[in-house]
């Protein structure tokens, strides 16, 4: 078989294999799909609403007894207020609003460092080496463990954050609709929140909270405040802070929706062009590492080949 068939046959796999994976991965991230199954689960959930509410109620009373167990762990720490309300501040942010949190996420710190210690230790005795050396990394290796969960923490904040801000200019035209057909900021926030419940929950979840709190008693401006305080999206402070001083002034609540709507249209434009600015110079590092030698190779390769054969005969 020739070379450049069989060099053929091999890209022309790769390829294949490669666009197979991409397509895949479109299917997977696709929301439309996402969304018809979503739907598709719905539509069968009348048949199965005894077998379901079972379910949850055994998921319930697991996840309960799982977070007992590790509150318990959490009072082998130093529990000062200070540090716990700090926890929970965090666990808030990612979308963790119980009040045993932050006594579990503590407890499960704990167990994190505990079972990395053990691991290490047995895995290090396996291999022969020295007992100290040995108790010494598994100590560093159970630190790590310990800040384990926070940074899986402090990454689903940023997730979080980034769906919030990602679905904040469709919820603002939401409500810029809503209120221009008739609807209170109160009703309207419900409305939206109950609409954006597939599109982006975390944002939807926010809504339905604000409502939640208004209906408590709580003043408008205190309720926004703590939707500001609990995500700490740029976009979203923006908002809030004109919304607030709208409603201090008594101006158009529509008119500041739809001035906030497209003054952040403008502001994710603008994020944008400088993405699009930075791009050339962040490919640069590429270029330089891995492009620009094999060119160097390929165009001065035969030349410095020729040099050598002609100086060493």
């Amino acid at each position: 078989m020739s070379i450049y068939l069989l060099l053929g046959i091999v890209f022309f796999t790769v390829f294949l294999f490669s666009m197979a994976i991409l397509l895949l991965v479109r299917r997977a991230g696709d929301p439309t799909i996402r969304r018809i199954k979503e739907i598709e689960k719905s539509s069968t959930f009348g048949a199965k609403v005894s077998s379901a509410e079972e379910s949850e109620e055994e998921k319930e009373s697991f996840n309960e007894k799982f977070e007992k167990l590790f509150s318990n762990f959490s009072r082998l720490t130093k529990q000062d207020e200070e540090k716990i309300s700090r926890v929970r501040k965090h666990l808030i942010q990612a979308g963790y609003f119980k009040e045993e949190s932050a006594k579990t996420f503590l407890g499960m710190k704990i167990v994190s460092a505990i079972v990395f210690f053990i691991l290490f230790i047995y895995v290090g005795l396996l291999g022969d080496r020295s007992f100290s050396v040995v108790v010494l990394l598994s100590v560093l290796i159970g630190a790590v463990g310990y800040r384990l969960p926070d940074i899986v923490l402090n990454f689903k904040i940023r997730k979080r954050q980034g769906l919030i801000a990602k679905s904040l200019p469709d919820a603002l035209d939401l409500l810029v609709i809503s209120v221009e057909a008739g609807l209170g900021l109160n009703a309207a926030l419900l409305r939206v929140g109950d609409d954006l419940a597939l599109r982006c929950p975390p944002l939807s979840e926010e809504f339905i909270r604000v409502n939640q709190d208004l209906r408590t008693g709580m003043s408008r401006e205190e309720a926004l405040r703590n939707l500001s305080d609990r995500n700490k999206v740029e976009d979203l402070r923006i908002f809030i802070g004109a919304l607030t001083l709208s409603d201090r002034l008594g101006t158009s609540i529509g008119d500041t929706l739809r001035a906030q709507a497209d003054s952040l249209r403008t502001r994710i434009r603008q994020k944008a062009e400088e993405q699009a600015a930075k791009a050339s110079i962040k490919m640069l590092l590429p270029l330089v590492a891995f492009i620009l030698p094999a060119l160097i190779i390929i165009l001065m390769g035969p030349g410095l080949i020729s040099v050598y054969r002609t100086f060493n005969p």
